[in-house]
């Protein structure tokens, strides 16, 4: 039959979610690994950052500051892949779930 607005309004919601979870699934992995990458990069960063910032003039309290920032935002940088990861797994299991929803109603293509 004929949708109502609001019926094409959610129909194409649910189209966008799953577009949208589809590229997040397809582009998770690559972004990923870019992310590990650069923690690593960090970490091997990390273990000569007292000689560069004493090399850039920094000492004392600030010196420690500076490291521990940069510590920080390695820690958060793992963090964000991790969240990344747990989107992805989230993005695959809610399209499992909509599509079931679609069989069980005879709304599959």
């Amino acid at each position: 039959g004929t949708l109502t607005d609001v019926q094409k309004k959610v129909l194409a919601a649910y189209d966008q979610m799953i577009q949208e979870s589809k590229l997040l699934v397809e582009t998770t992995d690559t972004v990923y690994d870019k992310i590990i990458q650069c923690q690593k990069a960090g970490m091997e960063l990390h273990e000569e950052l007292h000689n560069l910032g004493t090399k850039e003039g920094l000492k004392g309290r600030k010196l420690s500051k500076a490291i521990e920032s940069f510590a920080w935002n390695i820690t958060v940088l793992k963090g964000q892949g991790d969240l990344l990861r747990n989107a992805k797994n989230e993005a695959i299991e809610n399209m499992k779930q909509i599509q079931l929803a679609c069989l069980s109603r005879g709304l599959s293509k």
